[in-house]
């Protein structure tokens, strides 16, 4: 994407997002009460445990989520609301916004070569002239150092390394030239080397002007490649701010307690379960777990954001401000 279209680039903007799911004698609320602006100039991670709703999020934005789940709030880009209608969101997703898969292979066609999945959208908006399509899947397989071109053009998924498959999906996405990706756990099951790849991957894609929003638990990841950090947990966002300050100063309790889970911190495990999603108590959604959390904690109270000294917002009220 050049400078001109990417001074074009809408922010996405959430207000007041919630995502609910029936269940067996009622219902359970993954995702509650999230407001926040997406810059396209910054790449922003959503950091979390398995099942702290980051996901859910991304899958909201993307509008893949289930039919039986029920969306309130909004999800604004470039003037429209998209959960307003599945035609809005038919008419951004993987054309102005792309989404990355956790599971590389099952987003893939086993039957068909990857060249030809590479370039199957430009071929049917009649963007790419049946002629050329080698050509252009050449192109873009060799910007992301998949060599010999030919020989991947031509291979099946199944053929390929998983770090290779991930390569072409990131290519897939990006060939059309979306204004904003979605990567969800894009390094999951990858060595060093090539998560090492795959970042410098989605920074160069970043400085072109593409908006980013990465998931990911790698807490290395996120510290690494992202400009900004939202923290979440059972569904709500508990720490946000400067990837530098959350990573290097968390305020939150549940992020302290994930940086010390982390190998080169000890491998300190955070201790409890997760709260029954369906069963939501009004206080904070940590208090369970929290070494620190008091009787107040543990009060029904209104979501309050504070402010630290080193620049971050975190909902706790003791470590915050």
């Amino acid at each position: 994407m050049d400078k001109t279209c990417a001074d074009r680039v809408s922010d996405i903007v959430l207000e007041d997002l919630s995502v609910t799911f029936p269940v067996p004698g009622g219902t359970s609320q993954v995702l509650r009460h999230v407001s926040y602006t997406f810059s396209h100039e910054k790449i922003t991670a959503l950091v979390g445990e398995s099942g702290s709703g980051k996901s859910i999020l991304g899958g909201a934005v993307m509008g893949l989520l289930p039919q039986t789940a029920v969306i309130t709030g909004a999800i604004r880009f470039d003037g429209r609301n998209l959960a307003s209608s599945e035609t809005d969101f038919a008419s951004v997703r993987g054309k102005r916004i792309g989404w990355i898969s956790q599971e590389p292979v099952s987003a893939l066609d086993p039957r068909i070569p990857v060249g030809r999945q590479l370039t199957e959208y430009l071929l049917e908006s009649g963007r790419l002239d049946e002629p050329h399509w080698k050509e252009a899947a050449d192109r873009q397989l060799e910007k992301f150092g998949l060599l010999p071109a030919e020989r991947v053009r031509t291979s099946f998924p199944h053929a390929l390394s998983g770090g290779m498959v991930q390569r072409v999906l990131t290519a897939m996405v990006t060939l059309p030239e979306p204004e904003w990706i979605i990567a969800d756990e894009p390094t999951k099951g990858l060595d060093a080397f090539v998560r090492k790849q795959a970042a410098e991957n989605f920074r160069r894609l970043a400085k072109q002007g593409t908006g980013f929003i990465l998931i990911t638990h790698d807490l290395q990841l996120a510290a690494h490649l992202a400009d900004n950090v939202l923290i979440l947990y059972a569904g709500e966002v508990v720490e946000k701010g400067p990837a530098s300050v959350v990573m290097q100063r968390p305020a939150h309790p549940y992020t302290q307690g994930l940086l010390r889970a982390q190998p080169s911190q000890g491998m300190e495990p955070i201790r409890g379960v997760p709260p029954d999603m369906s069963r939501i108590s009004e206080g904070c959604v940590f208090a369970n777990r929290c070494p620190i959390a008091d009787k107040m904690c543990r009060a029904p109270h209104p979501e309050t954001w504070h402010v630290t000294k080193s620049g971050s917002e975190t909902t706790c009220r003791k470590t915050g401000g």
